[in-house]
């Protein structure tokens, strides 16, 4: 969920095979494989009564994409992750997290098949595919990442890009359908529609998403970039989403949102901002993934707030490469967010929702064969109230590692 800059430039939604092919026969031998295995770990430990959960998985990726032929290719991509039981905590004394696998100790899911043209700057793909948008995207944090079935073109033109997408089902650790494809929406599905520039200095984009029975959501976003002869670099970035509901679905929400980075010799410093506005009774829409907000943690998103309240969120963070000092494809980062929710129904200035969260991440990546990577998230639930009255607080700490083929 942790989102530092969110960019909207989309121009490498649709990825494709750069071989080509002389025939179907062709197309098949001299397709593409690649993958990724991952080793994951996780342990939980909630601030209220409870036990300490933890897991530890194997899993990861391996996809197949035919080489062009006359424009077209096609893909397909199994995901897995399988719970390690002795290295795992004990599932009958409910001490297994199931976060890395399901509620059964493993997946497995066919989640790419789909079948693609491309001629010049134009694409098109149908079927299971991972696309990363700024209300459905990847949201890769666990073991394997959300993916989409439907249809999604996009064109580009100069720094331009227009995308156009109609989306019905999805699955991921963002479904909560047990990594089984399952519908969006109780309806029809979710069209979309966006308009993207990108250049050195400036990415910004227009989105419209028409989700059937539950939103019309309007979403745009800025971010300047300028570097330095000194090599110092700044960024600055805004944010701005409108929903109304359909089929009375209680959505009504408006978010705002401002960001700022600044980085040299390795040090990156950036203070984030966001604003929800929920009319009353009504409630925010998060989208299908991580979420838009420049002030996402590694858990608390604006949205979490959601339900008939106002609210704000704050997030600093503060990150060094040790590339610097000599030590290439090290980093580490600690972000701080402060979230409160106000309860339009409670007296004014009192607090119903109140979060504070720190994380801590620390990334190896020596290579593009393989990386690492250590988060640590402290989340407190500042009023004992987000969980039905209960402390939701908790410590958690994921460890992944990648090989990637």
């Amino acid at each position: 969920m942790n989102r530092t800059v969110l960019s909207a430039l989309a121009a490498s939604l649709l990825t494709t095979s750069g071989v080509y092919a002389d025939s179907i026969d062709e197309a098949f031998k001299n397709g593409e494989v690649n993958g990724q295995v991952r080793l994951g770990y996780i342990n939980y430990n909630p601030d209220a009564a409870g036990e300490t959960q933890t897991a530890t998985a194997v899993g990861g990726q391996l996809k197949y994409e035919t080489a062009k032929f006359y424009g077209f290719d096609g893909g397909v991509a199994f995901y897995t992750s399988h719970d390690i039981s002795a290295l795992s905590g004990d599932r009958g004394d409910g001490k297994r997290n199931e976060e890395l696998s399901s509620s059964d100790g493993e997946y497995a899911v066919l989640a790419e098949s789909y079948i693609g043209y491309s001629r010049n700057t134009f694409a098109l793909r149908v079927g299971r595919q991972l696309i990363d948008t700024p209300y459905a995207d990847s949201d890769d944090i666990r073991m394997t990442p959300n993916t989409f079935e439907g249809a999604v073109a996009s064109y580009g033109l100069n720094e331009f890009t227009f995308i156009g997408a109609y989306l019905t089902r999805w699955q991921g650790p963002d479904s909560e359908s047990d990594y089984e494809f399952a519908d969006l929406v109780d309806g029809d599905g979710v069209v979309m529609a966006a308009a993207t520039y990108g250049s050195d200095m400036l990415e910004t984009g227009f989105w419209y998403y028409g989700a059937d029975k539950v939103a019309d959501v309007v979403y745009a976003d800025a971010i300047a970039s300028f570097e330095f002869e000194s090599g110092a670099g700044i960024s600055f970035g805004a944010q701005f989403a409108d929903q109304s509901e359909k089929s009375s679905s209680g959505i009504e929400a408006t978010l705002y949102g401002a960001m700022a980075e600044m980085g040299h010799m390795g040090i990156t410093v950036g203070v984030a901002y966001n604003s929800l506005d929920v009319a009353d009774g009504k409630s925010y829409f998060g989208g299908f993934g991580g979420g838009v907000g420049f002030v996402n943690m590694d858990e608390t998103t604006i949205g979490a707030m959601e339900i008939d309240h106002d609210a704000e969120g704050w997030k600093l963070t503060l990150a060094y490469d040790f590339g610097i000092a000599g030590l290439e494809g090290f980093g580490i980062e600690y972000g701080y967010g402060d979230f409160d929710g106000d309860n339009q129904h409670l007296a004014p200035g009192e607090k119903d929702h109140e979060v504070t969260e720190h994380d801590i991440i620390i990334a190896y990546a020596p290579s593009e064969t393989w990386d690492a990577e250590l988060i640590y998230c402290n989340f407190k639930d500042e009023n004992r109230n987000i969980d039905g009255g209960d402390d939701a607080g908790f410590e958690r700490v994921v460890v992944r590692a990648n090989y990637n083929f």
